[in-house]
């Protein structure tokens, strides 16, 4: 989009993908609702876009945001994820260039263009308050070394990004590990030691 001379991007899961005709949508059924958006990520590299193939580290080399943008590892214009209850009114506002057949989703609506015709005067407008921080974060790691095979690992992990709410936002995940270290360190008290590292 943005090589196209967009000025922004609104993107949308399609019905056809993600709630198939014939199936439930939350809270009474699997299916993505209407009003459900995904969130993930734009990014074109692998972890800190600004010290790409190394870790995050202070002291390390960071290029900086405007050439990291520039090289198109992260967006240079908004992206908005919105649900597909709300991209039906968007969609229904193109009407010009049909899109090609394995591009036709799910939704109710003659929305299969890609373009505005002149006389269309609807506009859609996107108000950005992002701020580009660098942060601190940190990673809780616990080790109990192995009494028969020290050198062999047995990991146990959960995902812990700053999404939304961060550490919580795998709320089983968290339990399960949290559990489990508890009971392992019961365990150590009573001077169990697993074969192998954990």
């Amino acid at each position: 989009a943005q090589r196209y001379g967009c000025s922004a991007l609104i993107i949308y899961s399609d019905p056809e993908d993600y709630a198939p005709s014939g199936t439930l949508v939350y809270p009474n059924g699997p299916s993505l609702p209407p009003y459900g958006l995904q969130r993930g990520s734009l990014l074109q590299s692998q972890g800190d876009p600004l010290t790409n193939g190394v870790p995050s580290l202070d002291g390390v080399f960071r290029e900086s945001y405007s050439s990291v943008m520039a090289s198109e590892a992260v967006p240079s214009i908004p992206v908005q994820p919105i649900g597909y209850g709300d991209a039906i009114y968007f969609m229904s506002q193109l009407d010009v260039i049909a899109v090609p057949n394995h591009w036709i989703g799910g939704l109710n609506v003659n929305y299969y263009h890609i373009w505005q015709s002149d006389n269309n005067t609807n506009q859609t407008f996107i108000q950005v308050n992002n701020y580009q921080e660098q942060r601190t974060i940190y990673d809780v790691i616990g080790t109990i070394y192995g009494k028969v095979e020290p050198d062999q690992m047995v990991i146990l992990g959960n995902h812990r990004d700053p999404w939304v709410f961060g550490a919580v936002d795998p709320n089983s995940g968290t339990a399960v590990l949290q559990e489990m270290a508890r009971a392992f360190g019961t365990l150590r008290t009573k001077g169990w030691r697993p074969g192998r590292s954990i």
